[in-house]
């Protein structure tokens, strides 16, 4: 009973941990600079460092499966364009901490858009002195962050519906990418009027490699006619675009 007892302390202790306040970070030449908070929230010291790696998509969104050296060769274009601060920090129990990244400009940079993730990975101290077993619950946080040079107006993209089969109460379809910049929003289900009636999928990301990617939903929630899916920019870093697709028919 004891033990069982000292495990689930462990496992409490793990899902209390370091979490972060946002899901994305954002640099270019007009958002110089973001900071996004680390907070402790279990009653243990949690000591953090920060590295960086690459996330590789094929077409279709699969995960392109890379080497850890080419991960990171893939990584240094981001790095080489901002700074961050501070690198490594500790967590007293029940803290925040502040991690800012600022916009590194280069001369003559052309417009493009780099990629890389953040990795924060939190370790709680002292848990093995505490209970004498050799088991320390380790959280690592992963946090794109794209940064975009030259002017926002060198950079586009678009998205196509394409493959669509609706049915009774539901519809699939295949959103496909066009342009050099990636794409973050939401899709959302819209009535006649232009009033949201569903957030269907929210913090969707398309990134130009990926080409396309496979969606599908439930439209219990669709009644009326000229309903639509929507598709909607979101974030400091778009352009606030919205992809329609008209549903056929009476719901």
């Amino acid at each position: 009973m004891k033990k069982w007892f000292i495990l689930c302390c462990l496992f409490s202790l793990q899902s209390e941990a370091a979490s972060i306040s946002t899901y994305r970070i954002y640099l270019d030449s007009e958002h110089r600079q973001q900071k996004f908070m680390v907070r402790n929230r279990s009653a243990i010291e949690e000591k953090c460092d920060i590295t960086f790696d690459y996330q590789a998509y094929l077409a279709g969104a699969e995960i392109n499966v890379l080497s850890a050296e080419e991960r990171m060769a893939l990584s240094e274009p981001a790095e080489k364009r901002f700074r961050y601060s501070p690198r490594q920090f500790t967590l007293a129990p029940k803290s925040t901490q502040y991690i800012a990244f600022s916009y590194k400009r280069q001369i003559n940079d052309e417009p493009a858009e780099y990629r890389t993730y953040v990795n924060i990975k939190c370790l709680p101290q002292g848990i093995q002195g505490l209970v004498g077993i050799n088991l320390s619950p380790t959280i690592v946080h992963s946090v794109p962050l794209v940064i975009r040079t030259g002017k926002a107006k060198d950079l586009n993209a678009n998205l196509i519906y394409s493959q669509i089969k609706q049915r009774e109460n539901g519809i699939s379809f295949r959103l496909e990418h066009q342009g050099s910049r990636s794409i973050f929003g939401d899709f959302n289900l819209v009535d006649a009027n232009g009033e949201k009636v569903e957030l269907l999928q929210k913090n969707v990301v398309l990134y130009p490699e990926m080409k396309y990617k496979d969606f599908s939903f439930n439209l219990s929630n669709a009644t009326g006619e000229n309903m639509k899916i929507v598709f909607q920019e979101t974030g400091i870093e778009s352009d606030k675009k919205r992809f329609s697709l008209p549903l056929e028919g009476e719901f």
